[in-house]
Parts: structure tokens; C-alpha cells; sequence
């Protein structure tokens, strides 16, 4: 450990089996669910209010769930039996980015490939940021499902994941981004069941087809990688994608659109206008260490405080209007190795906490 750095462990759930008794499984493994839970409720100011809103969007999401992913609705059955809670509550904090116009994550992904890296493997990964609430409530969740690749993710307790690895060599890293589509909630297949549905997937091609499939999906950015050294950039939106790709070996992305027939209805201006600093400024850094990338860099170069406190390993802003920010840090960054199935994870501020090895 150098410095003063403190050596925090993300908790690890591993759990196997069919859909349901995977859900089983994790939901009796994590009494932070309920803690998830509460902070749900305290966001959409009680349990009254959550009651509202179950009953008006849980029919809008609910049925384009059942229908592209049945499995993963019965992972959620299991998830909620096995935390004792009702089926509604775990559906309902795996669709509240649908139905919270306001709320976004200012995370920044990469990748290196090829004669960027130092040996050639390909290294993905990230600064997850969002409210700081969330923090003691992550988990590092493991399956071994009866059928299909094993998986790593990190996931607020609760939750079906959101970025990780699987045994197939795939990695997954995501940006939440906002378009003028995201303010009228109107159903679709959540995020969550998405990303779920993508670490299953056992190639890039197979993961590219799950994601344009879904129907009416939110506005997002999926950065997949292969162990072999492919790297496709996709940008949705409700009705339609873009595909990216490294340039020299290197890609960043934050919270902004980067597809051109995109940015008209970008709305990172109004919520995150330091997307616009934070993906190039990594970008440049990267580019400054072309040839030279590894994980150790990498550590080095997810603390940038460019720009700060809005940076790559971004803060707290007590001076921000919007109340969001003034709570938003980063909760964990990322550093995925696939060819190795390893990922390196600092819990809270890199600058602050020491990356510790995890192993699929």
C-alpha cells in the first residue's frame, strides 16, 4: 500500500444455479438490499411515493422485460424471496434510471488495444460515479449460472449489475447519457436487464445483437472489448445506435453523445457539461502514454483532478446547482484485464483508496 491510501474490499457475493436461484442466492446473501431500498425510497420522497410510482410504471416496464429477457424477470422473483421483500421493490430500483429524468452518472470508460498497451492485451474500465449514498451499498456479484458464461459485476446491492466481465473474455463498461426522449418515461427494456443480459452473452457479436434488440431503450453508451482485442463503442437511443471504434488503440467516452446525428438532442450541456472535458482530457493522457498502457498506469491516471472537483476521479460539488452533483463521486474505478479475468477495483476515490485484485 503506498501513501496513506486506504485498502477497502468490495464485498463479493457469489452465488450459481438456475435464473431464480441465482436471485435466490444473492438476495439472501445481501441485507444491503434493503438499504438500497430505503435510499430508493428516501429519492422519491417515501414509500407513498414509490407506491405511486410502481403502479404507474412498473405496467409500462415490466411486460418489454418479460419479453426479451424472462430469465432475468425470474432472477428478480428469486432476488426478492430471498431478501424478503416484494417482487415490485427489486423491480423498482432496477428501472429508476428509466423514470428519473434528473439522474445521471458522471462516469468516464476506456480502452487500450494493441501497440497502445504495453505487451498488446487489451485493459477496459472506469470511474463509476453517483451519489455518494450509494457508496457502503456496492457489491461485487459473482455467478455461475447453469447455462452460459460466469460473471463479475459490480452492482449497488439490489440490483442486476452494471459493468464486469464475464468467462468468455467479454468486458462491459457503461455511460449513462441523456437525450430529450429520456424526460417523458414511456417503458421499454430497462438498462439493468440489459447489461444483465449482455454479460451473458459469449462473443461481441452475440453481446452487439442483445443490445439493439431490446425495444425502446434508453439513451446509453456500451463500451464492449473481447480478449482477442476487439473494441466496439455503441451509443443508443430509443430507436436507434451508433458504433464507434479505438482510435491508434485508444477510446474514451464520458456522458455526452459523440455521434454527430446524436447531439441535437444531447441534454450532457444542461446535466453534465464536464462530459465535454473529462473524455478528452483521459483521452490525451492516454495518448501521452501510447505504447506505454498498463494497469499501473491506468491507476495513475483515473486520479486526474483536471477540472476538478467535476474530473476523471471526480468529488463532491458544494457550489453545483443541481443537488445530484452536489452528491455525486466516484464510488469505484475500474480496471479490467480480460485476457487474465482479472479486475482491479479501488472502492470509493482512487486518489484516496488502493486498488485490490479480484479474480473471476
Amino acid at each position: 500500500m503506498s501513501g496513506n491510501k486506504g485498502e477497502r474490499r468490495l464485498k463479493v457475493v457469489e452465488v450459481g444455479g438456475n435464473p431464480y436461484e441465482i436471485g435466490f442466492q444473492y438476495g439472501r446473501a445481501c441485507p444491503e438490499i434493503r438499504k438500497m431500498l430505503d435510499i430508493t425510497h428516501q429519492g422519491f420522497g417515501g414509500k407513498d411515493g414509490t407506491a405511486v410510482l410502481m403502479d404507474k410504471y412498473i405496467p409500462l416496464y415490466l411486460p418489454f422485460a418479460e419479453k426479451y429477457a424472462p430469465e432475468i424477470v425470474e432472477e428478480m422473483k428469486g432476488m426478492a424471496a430471498g431478501a424478503g421483500l416484494d417482487f415490485q421493490d427489486i423491480f423498482l430500483m432496477n428501472i429508476t434510471y428509466e423514470i428519473s429524468a434528473p439522474l445521471t452518472m458522471g462516469c468516464t470508460s476506456f480502452a487500450a488495444v494493441g501497440n497502445a498497451t504495453a505487451g498488446g492485451a487489451v485493459i477496459t474500465g472506469q470511474n463509476l460515479d453517483f451519489l455518494s449514498m450509494y457508496e457502503e451499498n456496492i457489491v461485487l456479484l459473482k455467478t455461475k449460472p447453469v447455462d452460459g458464461p460466469a460473471t463479475m459485476a459490480v452492482a449497488p446491492a439490489g440490483t442486476l449489475g452494471l459493468i464486469g466481465m464475464n468467462s468468455a473474455g467479454i468486458t462491459l463498461n457503461l455511460n449513462l447519457l441523456r437525450d430529450k426522449d429520456s424526460l417523458v418515461p414511456d417503458g421499454g427494456v430497462p438498462s439493468h436487464i440489459i447489461l444483465r443480459k449482455v454479460l451473458s452473452c459469449r462473443n461481441l457479436g452475440e453481446a452487439i445483437s442483445t443490445i439493439a434488440s431490446a425495444e425502446k431503450k434508453s439513451a446509453k453508451n456500451y463500451l464492449l472489448a473481447s480478449e482477442q482485442g476487439d473494441v466496439v463503442d455503441i451509443e443508443v437511443t430509443m430507436h436507434d445506435l451508433d458504433v464507434r471504434y479505438p482510435e491508434k488503440g485508444i477510446f474514451t467516452h464520458a456522458n455526452c453523445f459523440q455521434a454527430e446525428r446524436f447531439k441535437s438532442s444531447d441534454l450532457a450541456p444542461q446535466y453534465l457539461p464536464d462530459s465535454f472535458v473529462r473524455a478528452e482530457r483521459l483521452c490525451r493522457l492516454m495518448d501521452n502514454h501510447h505504447g506505454n498502457l498498463s494497469v499501473d498506469v491506468m491507476k495513475q491516471l483515473l486520479q486526474d483532478h483536471n477540472n476538478h472537483p467535476n474530473s476523471v476521479c471526480r468529488h463532491p460539488d458544494p457550489r453545483n446547482p443541481l443537488p445530484v452533483s452536489r452528491m455525486m463521486k466516484t464510488l469505484v474505478s475500474v480496471i479490467n484485464r480480460p485476457k487474465d479475468r482479472k479486475a482491479f477495483i479501488a472502492l470509493g476515490n482512487p486518489c484516496e483508496n488502493e486498488y485490490i485484485e479480484y479474480c473471476l
